[in-house]
């Protein structure tokens, strides 16, 4: 079983390690390094590299743009990321009510 969880753990991508942060650890947008903070904290990704949030941040802004991308970056001067799902869900229930 502990074999099994340190093979996801290694094979878990960026973006599959940002999504887990955003969707069960936080309730607000977040900033690359608080998502990065996390992933460390609770072991979701195994690191490797020198450069952890170059990596996380280049994934983070390549899967926020377009239509299909996982993410959404709020306008404005930080980088503040949330989930897609999450924007689409608030634009609904703006809409109903």
């Amino acid at each position: 079983m502990k074999e099994m969880k340190q093979r996801r753990k290694k094979e878990r991508t960026w973006a599959e390690a940002a999504r887990l942060v955003l969707e069960n650890y936080s309730d607000a947008p977040m900033t690359p390094k608080q998502i990065l903070q996390v992933i460390e904290a609770e072991g979701l990704k195994e690191m490797s590299g020198t450069s952890p949030l170059a990596c996380l941040n280049a994934m983070l802004h390549s899967n926020s743009r377009g239509g299909d991308g996982l993410f959404y970056k709020l306008p404005g001067r930080i980088s503040l990321f949330t989930l897609k799902v999450n924007v689409e869900l608030c634009s609904q229930l703006r809409a109903q009510g």
